[in-house]
Order: structure tokens, then C-alpha cells, then sequence
């Protein structure tokens, strides 16, 4: 009876010993960190729709309107970004970005963060750029910062007098890989 016990009891520790070394757990942990960009056109509280006879934002002289918005972008992307803008437009009107004296460069403004806001593109070395509905490079070199800014002028330009009528233009910004 006693070496059925030994053996019962070998059996059991062999057993048991299999069974612990068998015995682990694993868990996988992910943290994913998504891309997060944003472009916003601010025109603040000026109008989007003007008369062009009467807005001090046209000139009938030089046939154009101008505004004067702040695109504010941000990325949180450590690799190189570029704001692109396109414009489309009636066939009578030519949408033209200028730079401004008081805002050359893109910038942080004081309510931004990151160090990293671009530079304008070589197609925008000159003062001014006309859009067409094709992307065109604006800021290239964008790193990880928020709230980035620069401060064109949009003009929406005739290129003779126009006849009377309503004319619209719609001007987009986008921020993607370089």
C-alpha cells in the first residue's frame, strides 16, 4: 500500500510540477497617439458679403476687395507638415494671397504654442500669389505646435469691371504631409 502512495504521490507532484510550468499570463498594452490637425480661417467680425460700390474693403478703382483674416493651424506631428491653400472662383475674379508688412513670416502669436510655425513655400517667395483650384504650397516645414498663425491678405481681384450681379470665390486652407 505504501508504494501505491509513493507513486499516487510522485504521480501528483509531477503532475502539479507540469502544471506550474505551464502556468503564465500576458497582457498587451497599446497607447495610440493620433495625428490631430486643424486649420481655421478667422475673418473676425468683418463681413464675408460686400457691395462693391459702397464696402471700404473694395477698391472700384483697382477692382478688387480685400479681407484680412488670420489662418490659425496647428499638428501635433514631429515630421515636416505644409499648409496648402486653393481658391475656386467665377471666371471674372482672380483670388490673389498677399503678404502683409506687419506679419511677414507665419508665427507663434501669443496664444500659440510650439516653436516650428514654417516658412512660406518657394511658389510664395514673392509678395503676393494667385490661387487656382489646384493645391498650391503656402507654409511648409510645420511641426508639432498649436495655434500657429499667418496673416494674408485674401483679394478677390476683376479682371475688368464687372457687369452687375453677385460673385463668389471660396478660398480653402489645408495642412498635410510634405
Amino acid at each position: 500500500m505504501q508504494n501505491i502512495w509513493r507513486i499516487l504521490s510522485a504521480a501528483a507532484l509531477l503532475l502539479a510540477g507540469l502544471a506550474l510550468a505551464d502556468a503564465q499570463d500576458s497582457k498587451t498594452f497599446t497607447v495610440t497617439v493620433s495625428g490631430v490637425e486643424s486649420v481655421q480661417i478667422d475673418t473676425g467680425n468683418v463681413p464675408l458679403t460686400v457691395d462693391y460700390a459702397t464696402s471700404s474693403q473694395c477698391s472700384v478703382v483697382d477692382r478688387f476687395c480685400a479681407w484680412y483674416p488670420t489662418v490659425i493651424y496647428s499638428t501635433n506631428y514631429t515630421t515636416n507638415r505644409k499648409l496648402v491653400a486653393k481658391a475656386t472662383s467665377d471666371p471674372i475674379l482672380s483670388v490673389v494671397l498677399e503678404k502683409q508688412g506687419s506679419y511677414p513670416d507665419p508665427f507663434v502669436p501669443s496664444w500659440g504654442s510650439g516653436s516650428h510655425p514654417g516658412t512660406w513655400a518657394p511658389g510664395f517667395s514673392g509678395s503676393s500669389l494667385t490661387l487656382t483650384d489646384a493645391d498650391t504650397d503656402i507654409v511648409v516645414g510645420i511641426q508639432n505646435g498649436s495655434n500657429y498663425a499667418i496673416a494674408p491678405i485674401i483679394k478677390l481681384v476683376f479682371a475688368s469691371n464687372p457687369p452687375q450681379g453677385t460673385y463668389t470665390a471660396t478660398v480653402t486652407f489645408t495642412i498635410m504631409a510634405q
